[in-house]
């Protein structure tokens, strides 16, 4: 039953997998801070510090940053601008 009302999509979750002392993490959050009103997603982060299976899996490769569960970059991803 609708109600007259349109549905609303569901807001995304984007999470920053992250540890203590990661200063690109805080700034990958920062970042996804600042858009996430206009572009409607929430932020998390994720400390995989005490978490030693995270830590195995994603240590060298913090920031992980999540869409609804799913690992869509890394710092992998990041390459040098030019100099």
């Amino acid at each position: 039953m609708n109600l007259g009302r349109t549905a609303r999509p569901l807001r995304r979750l984007v999470t920053v997998v992250s540890k203590k002392g990661c200063h690109l993490c805080e700034k990958v959050v920062e970042a996804l801070n600042s858009m996430s009103s206009r572009y409607d997603f929430e932020v998390r982060v994720l400390d995989i510090s005490n978490d030693a299976k995270r830590t195995n899996k994603y240590f060298l490769t913090i920031p992980v940053v999540q869409i609804d569960g799913k690992d869509v970059f890394d710092a992998t991803d990041m390459t040098p601008g030019p100099e």
